[in-house]
């Protein structure tokens, strides 16, 4: 590639590197944070699979599922953000069709985050809600029993109707 005689050698620098970003498809910042990477994989990999089918969902689920991990690795010390993460993960493996890893990955947040209740409340309900449509309801009543006996007594009024509706399945 060559650039005008006149260009300065910051700008030079500048279009030799939006040029090979082009040329190999890179399009994410090299220093991106975890908080960065989050919203990013939510709003181009995870929503958007929602919309597509086949080889292209399956493609877009898995740029997700890559992108939680890499939240997860870089998140450090943000713990609502890696619950986060680690739910959404969750959410990808039971959108694939991996049932038992979903669970798992739901059941990780409890015990890595246990102070993140909406993510706890939210997973929980997740593999609950997962088991008893997939017909293992022995294996979802301990879901909704946590769900009830952790949440019944929340400030949130939601968490409270969400741990209402779980007894009900208890």
């Amino acid at each position: 590639m060559r650039s005008p005689p006149n260009m300065e050698p910051m700008q030079r620098a500048r279009l030799a590197s939006l040029f090979l970003s082009l040329l190999f498809g890179c399009t994410h910042a090299p220093h991106e944070t975890a908080r960065q990477i989050f919203d990013r994989t939510v709003r181009e990999d995870h929503l958007l699979s929602a919309e597509v089918s086949g080889v292209e969902r399956e493609k877009l689920l898995a740029q997700a599922a890559t992108g939680y991990e890499q939240v997860l690795r870089l998140g450090g010390n943000d713990r609502p953000l890696c619950a986060s993460a680690l739910r959404s993960l969750g959410n990808v493996r039971a959108e694939q069709g991996r049932l038992d890893e979903a669970v798992k990955l739901w059941s990780e947040v409890g015990s890595q985050y246990a102070t993140c209740d909406w993510e706890v409340l939210q997973s929980w309900k997740s593999a609950a809600d997962l088991l008893w449509d997939a017909g293992r309801r022995d294996d979802a009543t301990p879901f909704y029993r946590q769900i009830f006996e952790r949440f019944r007594s929340a400030p949130s009024p939601i968490m409270r109707t969400v741990a209402c509706a779980a007894q009900r399945r208890v």
